[in-house]
């Protein structure tokens, strides 16, 4: 690092606190290779937000986060960034209990502008969750900042679902453990690299970490599917701190996992005849 560059940093580190706190924010990305080939063909990009709790005072600021995360992932070739549940409580003031039904409203309505917003000035898809006293909105958003209605969409011939609909149709699932039951095991990633076991696709899992809030976010695939057969693609490295997970998937792999199973599972079949 030149001496002007570490004075700068140095000067940022004392005058601005708040740059510390960004510092934490890791991106783990697969490689460095970033050719044209990315965008093409069966490779397909999604990068997994692991966000770090801290309650802006103005929706400005929120704004400038959420711009700065994507950004960074537009930058490594990301096609979908998946944010966690809850991002509409960075918008409180005060806690979720004083706060009416209205208000609770309105702030889940200027959530979704800002992440509408984002999502049309980058053309990128989106998705995040909104917690409304215990229960879940679902958000996913296309290029152009419109919602996207359809319990499986396809980009790019990608079938992609929010909820757990048949699996034999989908290729990635997106947050499966927020189909179930709000429980106390928020943290354990182990629904979302089940589901890829079980379901014979790719799943991604983010996760609101700070404060009291602590999970570990991750992308998963079916053992066969991962070089190292233990199921994970991609997980965050801390339990605690922001992370922007980056993944390059191979669709291909599931295709083929799948075609190859249905052969077994046909073979197992004739031999019991």
């Amino acid at each position: 690092m030149s001496f002007f560059k570490t004075l700068s940093y140095r000067m940022k580190m004392i005058f601005f606190p708040s740059f510390r706190k960004s510092e934490k924010f890791l991106t783990n990305i697969d490689d460095q290779n970033h050719s044209i080939d990315d965008k093409n063909g069966d490779f397909y990009r999604l990068a997994v937000v692991q966000y770090e709790h801290q309650n802006f005072k103005s929706s400005k600021d929120f704004h400038a986060k959420i711009l700065s995360i994507v950004k960074e992932a537009k930058s490594n070739y990301a096609k979908i960034v998946l944010f966690p549940a809850g991002m509409n409580m960075e918008l409180y003031s005060v806690t979720e209990d004083a706060l009416s039904d209205s208000q609770l409203s309105k702030i889940s309505e200027e959530c979704l502008k800002i992440f509408s917003n984002v999502a049309y000035t980058e053309k990128i898809i989106l998705s995040y969750a909104d917690l409304f006293r215990g229960k879940r909105s679902f958000h996913l958003l296309d290029q152009n900042g419109k919602s996207i209605e359809e319990k499986i969409f396809t980009v790019e011939d990608v079938k992609i679902s929010f909820i757990d609909y048949d699996s034999d149709d989908v290729d990635l699932i997106l947050n499966p453990s927020l189909m179930k039951k709000w429980v106390s095991d928020y943290e354990s990633f182990a629904h979302a690299w089940l589901y890829s076991q079980q379901k014979n696709v790719f799943s991604a899992e983010a996760y609101m970490v700070g404060d009291h809030f602590v999970g570990q976010s991750g992308i998963y695939a079916p053992l066969e599917a991962t070089d190292a057969l233990n199921g994970i693609l991609k997980q965050a490295q801390s339990k605690s701190l922001g992370e922007l997970l980056i993944e390059k998937i191979d669709f291909s792999k599931i295709k083929a996992l799948k075609v190859q199973k249905n052969d077994e599972y046909d073979r197992l079949f004739a031999n019991k005849k």
